[in-house]
């Protein structure tokens, strides 16, 4: 039995300071007073799992411990992590009538890990990742939010897709009809490492003359073939997702343009200064290319990973693996599980390969912008003459319609201008030049 009951918890979180509720390093503001526990299941003795709505309304997802007469988010260390993967392989019955096991393969590893195994996974990220004996990590939410996550990775390993890292299990919250996701666990991928760092440095090597262009580029026509590999898993119906793929008509591309056309007026709206000038001077020709969606009569549609980037790949000992299934933080949930058009990974992915490109350019000491600007034309071809071949050799070509890939790329860019205004300004610069390599 554990040492409080949830009368006792409600009682200590009326104490509690918000931000203790937040891993180290999140802004404090994001939580505020009174904090209502919304829900709380048993990890150990004197670890719990919570769900914490706030003074604001937004709900937190935290593994608290007791510390004197007020609560604190467990850190590595407190055995958080480790609890929760011993509740995942023994999922018990009646462990909480608030929160729901989504049944994977039961984990093989790390059973027997102490709390001193666990290490925070030092990385920016939304969440907050938890490695255990270098065999698992546990994922906790910070936000609670629905994610299309946990049915997107269990249909990839109910059809044998094994280049991810494989799924140990997930702990949700049902809330309004939709699921909330407050933990996974996932098998570690041992010196993983995400594109922004492989692929800048096959890049960078490739500026500054340390590498040909053939070696610099090979691990992104390996990623063309990962992506293709990915589509024919998430359009292959399984005991999760039965009927995946979906013949969509011209009114709903037409929804698609309408959107990508909002976009461009609130990037117009927000964008300023010399860019701004830029962009005004491109706005006709990027509304033609948007106008291309509007001449689509139809298209096939399937499960996509929608935020898909050289980020969300990882280069690991074995190989490589796509991580990373929440889909596009900007849509709702239920919106991220609606079938989309397999296109709009390959454009986020081809618009991430020139990001590459300019990043190297501002950050790589020596990068020759020429050479950079001849490694994103040969990344980009890489990419896609891999991704297309793997298609073909699946019997699988007509999940990728060519006519929306320009499209879909003008809109990534709007895309990531408002995320740069909005978010990350030191960023803008690189969809404006990004913008400027689509339309010279």
């Amino acid at each position: 039995m554990a040492e409080l009951t949830v009368e006792a918890l409600a009682a200590l979180l009326e104490a509690t300071e918000p931000g203790k509720l937040l891993p180290d390093g999140h802004e404090a503001a994001t939580a505020s007073a009174p904090l209502t526990l919304v829900g709380a299941a048993p990890l150990g003795r004197s670890t719990w799992l919570t769900v914490v709505r706030t003074g604001t309304g937004s709900v937190l997802c935290a593994p608290v411990v007791r510390e004197g007469d007020r609560l604190r988010r467990a850190r590595p260390g407190d055995g958080a992590a480790v609890q929760l993967l011993a509740v995942l392989a023994r999922r018990p019955d009646g462990w909480s009538a608030e929160f729901e096991i989504v049944k994977t393969p039961e984990p093989t590893t790390s059973h027997g890990a102490t709390p001193s195994a666990e290490r925070p996974m030092l990385v920016d990220q939304t969440h907050e990742s938890v490695v255990i004996a270098d065999e698992v990590v546990v994922k906790w939410s910070v936000a609670a939010e629905a994610t299309p996550a946990p049915v997107l990775v269990s249909h990839l390993a109910a059809v044998d897709f094994t280049q991810m890292a494989q799924p140990l299990g997930f702990v949700q919250l049902r809330s309004d009809g939709e699921a909330m996701l407050l933990a996974s666990a996932v098998e570690y991928l041992e010196a993983a490492e995400d594109g922004w760092s492989w692929a800048v440095g096959d890049a960078g090597a490739y500026a500054t003359e340390h590498s040909s262009l053939p070696q610099a580029t090979a691990t992104v026509g390996d990623v063309g073939r990962l992506v293709a590999e990915l589509h024919v898993a998430l359009s292959t119906p399984s005991r999760v997702i039965a009927h995946p793929t979906v013949m969509v008509q011209a009114a709903e591309v037409s929804g698609w343009q309408t959107f990508a056309e909002s976009l461009l007026d609130e990037v117009i709206k927000c964008v300023d200064g010399r860019e701004a000038e830029r962009i005004r001077a491109r706005e006709a020709r990027i509304r033609a290319a948007l106008a291309e969606l509007g001449e689509i009569t139809e298209t096939l549609t399937t499960p996509v990973h929608g935020d898909l980037h050289v980020g969300q790949v990882l280069r690991w000992a074995r190989g490589l693996a796509v991580g990373d299934f929440d889909g596009n933080p900007v849509l709702p949930a239920r919106e991220r599980l609606t079938p989309q058009p397999a296109a709009r990974d390959v454009a986020g992915m081809l618009q991430s390969i020139d990001h590459v490109g300019r990043v190297v350019t501002r950050r790589v000491e020596g990068a020759d912008p020429s050479r950079v600007t001849r490694w994103i034309a040969a990344a980009q071809q890489a990419f896609n003459d891999s991704y297309r071949a793997t298609l073909v050799r699946a019997g699988r070509e007509q999940l990728f319609d060519e006519r929306l890939l320009r499209p879909l790329q003008v809109e990534q860019e709007c895309r990531e201008f408002l995320y740069a205004v909005r978010h990350l300004p030191r960023w803008r610069y690189v969809p404006d030049q990004a913008l400027e390599a689509l339309f010279p």
